[in-house]
């Protein structure tokens, strides 16, 4: 039977020995599926310390680091490429954060063990989800699943950790044949951690959300559902002069899944969706007021941003061999915000709210798949995206000034067009594919008109061209009785790369810009398990990549360094315990100044290694308890993304965001 990846070895899909098979494992790295994409439970417990956001949740799978700006919010980066280069999808919709400077990522607003899946699609190998998903696809989904009988079903979730971190998530299914409910929510916080050297660091964070959904199941293959959730939090950053103090999310999703009695068409999924998030952010809240000269008074910003969008889609079969997925999608996206200068004195809820931008893409896409035989297909996948982009903005602040817009009440109005070819193959103990990939990516809100980025020739960035990337995917995937291991290699050619250029040289002075450059950017991705007898198994895994600015004849800023993780597993009945080892290399590939809209280099970093251990007991076929401690060693160190570090009052100064020092956690996992 096919084992689930669990603890920390390294595992593809393979066969286990029933004995092992009830015992709920940690994930440390989550398995490569097929050569294509991963999928892993949200709801399994993991290492390092399990994930309160969907950012900390990725940091299992190989390929992905994080952009820290403290313990909360930060921003996921796959391959070297972050922001809208990786496709954010959760329960069919997005959740496009509204701060200016990135302090809510999409991933701040997904609650991981309130879903029951994740996929992470590599590369530009799918056209159904978007277009410029370069990096890769990430889909957070709830299953839509008729119940068999009348029944009631189950999770809860205890953390409890250094830091005074503790964490309570539940998701809650009950129903019959015909319907079903079901109830999520989840309430996480944390003190400030401190690193190695007994640091203190600006991190707190609460956050909370509560969803419902109900579903209407006449049939195995035929489902409406509703749902409807809020959210909100607070976080403290380390990074900048303001703290988050409001994550206010609505949402709300109609879904169906109706299969249909037609010769050609047979099935037809369509959805609707609807989000908005009021975010607040101030330099009061969560951290002692003191004056400097970019802020003299108490300071907030109120951004909100309202996105909304449905998509009809299609199944078909041609003639034997020969299905077609094909569908139309439309998304709308507005952005406001209102400042108050002086809090106390002119609350920002009393000040009127102003339109800075609008968005809205229309797509067509299909995919076809046609079997040569049993084991061999060929996928191809065509998507046109027609863009408009407004921009509402009445003047620019520059340099501690405001002038007039010149792109103001402009809109702009683009086709994309993206697609892909791949041939796969299965055998009895292999899997492989080929494929090569097109994808164009219009400028998101960040690199048009978010922190005060400006064009190398203009006040505005509004005019910055689309980002055109064409790629070749390799993977690989090959098990054998006692080892099993996976391979993915990538080469990618970007033209007209979007950068954030924070030190753009004009003259005698440096400036804020976006603007293209064209890249280039390889890879790969590799992991290994063995069993060294039936009770231990090995395993290590690597990832690298290495990005050029072909313009400016640089390294590619923001880029990860080499990463190995090497791990140790003892299994016997019902308990389980496991040792991680992670060797990071430095980076000295760096561009001061540049980077992306999540982060900038600011200089190169020194390579690490950390230590981890973890326990396991399963008490019964549905309790399960972990202990696990992080950093062992109790090791000052930093990630080479992590940002930069601000004064904070009350805290010392520090050039660059540590990591946490030794950390203790707990976790309990109940399934009923």
């Amino acid at each position: 039977m096919e084992k689930t990846l669990i603890s920390l070895a390294l595992l593809t899909s393979l066969n286990a020995s029933a004995n092992y098979d009830d015992i709920e494992r940690i994930v440390v790295v989550a398995p490569m599926h097929s050569p294509l994409d991963i999928k892993t439970d949200p709801k399994l417990p993991r290492q390092p310390l399990p994930a309160q956001d969907g950012a900390d949740l990725l940091t299992s799978i190989a390929g992905f680091s994080l952009i820290k700006k403290g313990s909360a919010s930060s921003d996921p980066v796959f391959r070297g490429m972050a922001g809208s280069r990786l496709n954010i999808v959760s329960n069919g919709g997005l959740a496009l954060g509204g701060c200016g400077n990135r302090m809510d990522p999409p991933t701040a607003y997904i609650t991981p063990q309130s879903y029951d899946t994740l996929t992470v699609i590599k590369g530009p190998q799918t056209v159904l989800y978007g277009s410029g998903n370069s990096a890769a696809t990430v889909v957070f989904e709830r299953t839509l699943e008729r119940l068999d009988k009348p029944r009631v079903d189950g999770f809860a979730n205890i953390v409890f950790a250094s830091a005074n971190r503790s964490g309570l998530n539940t998701d809650i299914k009950a129903g019959s044949s015909e319907y079903y409910v079901r109830f999520s929510g989840s309430y996480n916080r944390a003190d400030d951690f401190s690193d190695g050297d007994n640091n203190v660091i600006h991190s707190q964070y609460k956050r909370w959300n509560a969803d419902s959904e109900f579903a209407y199941t006449p049939a195995d293959d035929k489902i409406i559902s509703i749902t409807y959730g809020r959210s909100d939090g607070e976080a403290a950053y380390a990074d900048r002069m303001m703290d988050g103090s409001l994550f206010d999310r609505t949402h709300t999703t109609i879904r169906t899944d109706w299969a249909i009695n037609h010769n050609i068409i047979t099935n037809v999924g369509a959805q609707w969706y609807y989000n908005n998030i009021d975010h607040v952010m101030d330099n009061y809240s969560l951290r002692p007021f003191v004056p400097n000269m970019m802020m003299k008074t108490p300071t907030a910003s109120n951004p909100d941003r309202r996105t909304q969008g449905g998509k009809l889609l299609f199944d078909a079969n041609l003639n034997e061999g020969h299905t077609v997925k094909f569908g139309v999608d439309h998304q709308q996206d507005r952005h406001r915000n209102r400042v108050s200068r002086n809090q106390f004195e002119i609350p920002y809820d009393t000040l009127p709210r102003s339109i800075d931008g609008e968005f809205e893409k229309t797509g067509v896409f299909a995919e076809y798949e046609y079997s040569v035989d049993k084991n061999q297909q060929v996928v191809t996948g065509l998507r046109l995206d027609h863009w408009q982009a407004t921009d509402e903005r009445q003047s620019i602040s520059s340099m501690m000034k405001t002038m007039p817009n010149p792109s103001a009440s402009l809109t702009r109005r683009d086709n994309l067009w993206s697609g892909f070819a791949r041939i796969q193959q299965q055998r009895h103990d292999s899997s492989y594919f080929i494929g090569f990939g097109h994808t164009e990516r219009f400028p998101d809100y960040w690199e048009l008109l978010g922190g005060s980025r400006q064009g190398p020739d203009s006040l505005s960035a509004f005019h910055t061209n689309i980002e055109k990337t064409n790629q070749l995917d390799i993977g690989l995937v090959h098990q054998r009785t006692q080892w099993q291991g996976s391979v993915s290699v990538f080469y990618s050619q970007i033209d007209d790369y979007i950068l954030t250029d924070n030190l753009f040289n004009q003259g005698s002075m440096n400036k804020k810009v976006t603007r293209n450059v064209d890249a280039q950017t390889y890879g790969f991705e590799a992991d290994v398990s063995y069993d060294l007898t039936k009770n231990w198994i090995s395993g290590a895994s690597i990832n690298y990549v290495r990005a050029s600015n072909l313009s400016d004849h640089l390294p590619l800023a923001q880029q990860p360094p080499l990463q190995a993780r090497f791990t140790l597993d003892y299994q016997r009945q019902n308990w389980h315990i496991g040792v991680l080892w992670r060797i990071v290399a430095a980076q000295h590939r760096v561009a001061v100044g540049q980077g992306n809209i999540a982060g900038q280099d600011f200089g190169e970093s020194a390579g690490f290694g950390t230590l981890a251990l973890n326990a396991s007991y399963s008490q019964s076929d549905s309790l399960d308890w972990t202990l696990g401690v992080d950093n062992v060693l109790d090791k000052t160190y930093s990630e080479h993304l992590s940002k930069s570090g601000t004064a904070v009052s009350g805290y010392p100064q520090i050039d660059k965001i540590n990591e946490a020092g030794i950390t203790l956690w707990a976790n309990v996992n109940w399934r009923f």
